[in-house]
């Protein structure tokens, strides 16, 4: 498994599909603390929804590196299908490690923030950037490694499950009915939206019940994707 990581890191180095999402991150995150004294939380909140969008578009790249006869042959080495699910997954997180602990401590070695970070603040801008960059890769997943989209409309109809998640706050706010539809969406509102205000994290039942929420959803998202790449390969 270490030798097919390596040599998918190495692959998507040489293929330079790297550079477009990793600079449009830096550049935001740079953007984002130009200015000096901004609020710890909502920042955060900021540099992680960047994370669901850059995520995917890795995630996505990273999926689509191999050729349909070359994927055959790595399956053939691994031996089992799902290695090479979990190995394309184990490379996409060894690519996210980076970026994750840049948008965490640029902004402490800047001295961007106008307060000072505890115990409880660091716990949840890990765990919010965590959360959104595994929504990125179940996202970028679903629409380069299994059926559920075809090629031609997979990058549109991952745009599109971003864009819906980011706004089901609003479109619930308009209508209750889509409440019935928008679960099956990445519930990013279960985490941002303690985010908002006061940099202050509150340990309570309902960001208990909310964090749980969303570790079944990651969890049952990962067994629905193994499940469809498996049917996909078969």
């Amino acid at each position: 498994m270490s030798a097919f990581i390596r040599y998918q890191l190495i692959s998507f180095v040489r293929s330079l599909k790297f550079i477009p999402p990793v600079v449009i991150f830096l550049v935001w995150v740079f953007i984002l603390y130009a200015y000096k004294n901004v609020p710890i939380l909502s920042s955060y909140a900021a540099s992680s929804i960047a994370m669901y969008i850059i995520m995917t578009w890795i995630t996505m790249a990273i999926f689509t590196l191999d050729e349909e006869s070359e994927k055959h042959i790595l399956i053939s080495h691994l031996k089992r299908k799902v290695s090479y699910l979990f190995g394309k997954w184990l490379t996409i997180l060894v690519v996210m490690i980076p970026l994750l602990l840049f948008a965490i401590f640029f902004p402490i070695i800047t001295e961007s923030f106008k307060g000072n970070m505890s115990i409880k603040l660091y716990a949840y801008a890990f765990y919010s950037h965590l959360a959104f960059m595994t929504f990125g890769i179940l996202v970028g997943t679903l629409f380069s490694a299994t059926k559920f989209a075809t090629k031609k409309y997979a990058w549109l109809s991952s745009v599109f499950i971003i864009v819906v998640s980011l706004a089901s706050k609003s479109i619930i706010e308009i209508s209750l009915f889509f409440k019935w539809f928008l679960w099956v969406f990445p519930p990013v509102f279960k985490v941002i939206e303690y985010m908002e205000g006061e940099d202050q994290v509150l340990i309570n039942i309902p960001v208990i019940m909310d964090s749980v929420f969303v570790v079944i959803y990651l969890i049952i998202g990962a067994v629905m994707l193994v499940s469809l790449f498996i049917k996909k390969e078969s």
